[in-house]
């Protein structure tokens, strides 16, 4: 018995830091790569959760935060919570987030960990890892692109970061106003 809680207490001693960074992590808008010449993303392939293909085409005159994620990723888990509260804060304004799986549980999967954390206010979408890097050129979860209003790849953001903070949300709703 001693055992078990020794080794609790390491496994918590060990994600402390990790939960200790996810209060600090950086603003999204702090994080920007803007992406010059923008490109289009009309060959990216995302899914709705009864399997249907989502053009971001139909998306065109809104900008559209595009957050890739899998429910494995601890990064993804923490920044997960402020892109809801993004949409609540940001959604009338033209500004959609579109949250994109990567996880091998697809939909039942995505479902689950939005139960877990209590997302009720966005859409369960699914990817494909090899489409997203041929046509976006990123890797790596989480990963953020900014889609303007013309449905082209304006700003990446690489790594968990804060959605909802005054400062993305004001430069967000800035991008949607150009």
């Amino acid at each position: 018995m001693q055992r078990r809680a020794f080794i609790a207490g390491l496994a918590l001693a060990a994600l402390r830091p990790t939960l200790l960074n996810a209060q600090e992590a950086p603003s999204a808008a702090g994080q920007a790569i803007p992406i010059s010449p923008r490109r289009p993303v009309n060959g990216l392939q995302v899914f709705d959760e009864n399997g249907a293909a989502v053009l971001l085409e139909a998306y065109r005159g809104k900008m559209v935060v595009l957050n890739m994620w899998a429910t494995w990723c601890l990064p993804c888990r923490l920044e997960m919570p402020s892109l809801s509260r993004l949409y609540e804060k940001a959604g009338k304004d033209g500004i959609v987030v579109l949250p994109v799986a990567f996880d091998w549980r697809g939909v039942e999967g995505v479902r689950k960990f939005y139960s877990e954390l209590g997302i009720t206010n966005l859409p369960v979408m699914t990817g494909d890892g090899d489409n997203l890097k041929s046509v976006l050129q990123m890797t790596g979860l989480p990963s953020t692109a900014i889609i303007d209003r013309q449905s082209l790849q304006a700003v990446t953001v690489i790594g968990e970061a804060v959605w909802d903070d005054d400062m993305t949300v004001d430069w967000l709703r800035r991008l949607a106003a150009s």
